[in-house]
């Protein structure tokens, strides 16, 4: 089972239901750090931003199934983490259920190596992401750069601005190549289990598009997958999408449309 594909209900049912339908239960830590990572890009509502009602529906999969730690982590492109958890609705989420909300573009960095890096051999990332498990929680969406951005796309969140910003905080992973960068950022960590909300994707652009209902929740271990269908979705070949065919065969796999559930 590769990818799992749900019919919208609500936030709660279908979020249960396509995380049930990979096994997601057996699998999250029972011990450690789960870092729910939603793309909040600025403070934009959604489907520009992840609903604050789609992270909380995985918050309470997750307090149902493990009694590890819990948190929501995010640095934003644009302007401070805090600012937009705050407008879209994330610091009353974590008040509600008394749990940490994590600003990667605050916390203290460390340096990593990887030869295998196409762009960036080194790269700073948070601490607190290292040993945690990232479920990537992004609202799917065209992007300008990438042509889509979805589970894996939304690992540039953990690049701190002190180092890859610029013109926005994340502005320095665009040049040379933003598809190399999403690579490599995911080769040094890349979400241990991805969940998108396809519900209302956002077509045309990543910060300016047109709603388009779609009506589903898509879950998967394997974010190549995940994206690979989301992009589908799309309308768009994932094998035309530099950043799925780098990841290709390396931290996933572009699955065969009958290889999908």
């Amino acid at each position: 089972m590769r990818v799992a594909i749900v019919d919208f209900k609500s936030y709660v049912e279908t979020v249960e239901e396509a995380l049930d339908t990979i096994g997601a239960s057996e699998k999250l830590p029972d011990s450690g750090l789960i870092i729910i990572k939603p793309n909040l890009t600025n403070s934009s509502k959604p489907p520009v931003t992840t609903p604050v009602e789609f992270v909380e529906a995985i918050l309470l999969y997750c307090q149902k199934h493990t009694s590890a730690e819990i948190a929501i982590g995010e640095g934003t492109g644009s302007g401070r983490t805090m600012d937009v958890f705050k407008a879209l609705g994330y610091c009353d989420l974590a008040n509600k259920y008394r749990i940490r909300l994590i600003d990667f573009n605050t916390e203290n960095p460390v340096l990593l190596k990887n030869g295998k890096a196409l762009v960036h051999k080194e790269f700073y990332m948070p601490e607190v992401a290292l040993d945690s498990y990232i479920i990537s929680a992004p609202i799917l969406k065209d992007h300008m750069f990438t042509k889509t951005t979805v589970s894996m796309k939304n690992m540039f969140g953990l690049a701190p601005p002190r180092y890859y910003g610029g013109a926005w905080n994340k502005s320095k992973l665009h040049s040379p190549s933003t598809h190399k960068s999403v690579f490599d950022i995911c080769l040094y960590k890349f979400p241990s289990l991805s969940i998108v909300d396809a519900s209302v994707a956002l077509s045309g652009s990543h910060l300016s598009g047109s709603p388009l209902k779609l009506g589903k929740i898509i879950a998967g271990f394997d974010p190549v997958s995940v994206d690979a269908v989301a992009t589908r979705m799309l309308g768009h070949d994932p094998e035309k999408v530099e950043y799925l065919v780098l990841a290709n065969g390396v931290l996933g796999e572009i699955p065969r449309v009958e290889g999908v559930l």
